[in-house]
């Protein structure tokens, strides 16, 4: 229901592009997390979609419909795309049935759509509260609620959770998305936290420096990330470097780079293909896990998670072939 095809940004007439020539299709009724540093061009892709910047090339289609072209351009409240913003952007001096009723004033039954959507959010009972009454998670309700009164095609959720401690962002995280999955509406979710679009997104899409640079299933970009960038998005990751690959003994492909995960190397497991030995030369407690600094036989220092907190001074460490993730350089 969303096709983009070749859009490009720039803010400077050219000499940088804050997003270059991006294409990528989503289902309808499909989540789609959008991931990627500061500065990789997420904001201006939602904001090219939403109708808030125009391309300087490319075509954005809606249902079919072109939005945004060279010759044509949908103004943003004839887009039907609803946004939750990081900051919730709701009207101080309205209550929280006025901030909902707000974007459906036009609307016939206006009223009972209102109350539907604060009863789906849980807060039909508060209506008549102003947001300085509510915590931040129930702020944030309301302003899903406003997104979604409209019957949107499309919903943008701009880092929703940024502003929320870590137990109240999960919890919130996994409310919000099964009220957008029971609505049915198809979902673009804005994120720097990559354990949260793993835990909600059918698909993730990953930005570097304004270029889509992988477009897969949460899975398979765990599983077979296409760059070292990407895999070290979704966990630790060492690089293994030439002098890494000798002190393991395990020579790799010289037209190749490669890296493995954290949770792929072992401590003193003998059936491991690749070993050598090491000195504990720092523990740093983080509570689920301890993460060693080990200096190597070969002088190289490296560092690893472990849920062992009785690890030896000297050990050793090594990992599988198997278990090794290649790139094309």
């Amino acid at each position: 229901m969303l096709d983009i095809e070749s859009l490009s940004k720039s803010f400077d007439k050219g000499k940088s592009f804050a997003l270059k020539n991006v294409s990528f299709h989503l289902k309808e009724g499909d989540v789609c997390a959008l991931v990627g540093e500061s500065g990789s061009g997420k904001t201006t892709l939602v904001r090219l979609i939403a109708g808030l910047e125009t391309p300087d090339a490319g075509v954005i289609r809606l249902n079919g419909e072109v939005v945004s072209s060279l010759n044509n351009f949908v103004p943003p409240e004839k887009r039907k795309v609803g946004l939750v913003f990081q900051d919730y952007a709701l009207f101080p001096h309205m209550t929280l049935f006025k901030n909902v009723l707000y974007g459906i004033s036009k609307e016939k039954n206006k009223n009972q759509r209102a109350q539907e959507v604060l009863n789906l959010v849980g807060l039909g009972g508060m209506k008549d509260r102003y947001p300085h009454q509510l915590s931040g998670g129930q702020q944030q309700r309301v302003a899903l609620a406003r997104a979604l009164a409209p019957n949107p095609a499309l919903l943008i959720l701009d880092e929703p959770f940024s502003n929320l401690d870590a137990m109240l962002r999960m919890q919130l995280r996994n409310e919000i998305f099964e009220i957008v999955k029971a609505t049915g509406v198809t979902a673009i979710f804005v994120t720097h936290d990559t354990q949260d679009a793993l835990a909600v997104a059918d698909e993730i899409l990953i930005l570097q420096r304004g270029e889509l640079i992988q477009k897969d299933e949460a899975a398979n970009l765990y599983t077979k990330p296409n760059s070292i960038y990407v895999a070290s998005l979704f966990g630790n990751t060492i690089q293994l470097s030439h002098e890494l690959q000798s002190a393991f003994k395990c020579p790799l492909n010289p037209e190749c780079s490669h890296a493995i995960r954290n949770e792929n190397f072992a401590i003193n497991n003998e059936e491991c293909e690749h070993v050598t030995h090491a000195q504990v030369i720092k523990r740093t407690f983080l509570g689920h896990d301890t993460q060693l600094l080990l200096k190597l036989d070969s002088g190289q220092k490296i560092s690893v998670l472990t849920k062992d907190r009785n690890v030896a001074d000297l050990i050793k460490i090594g990992f599988n072939s198997k278990d090794v993730l290649e790139f094309n350089s």
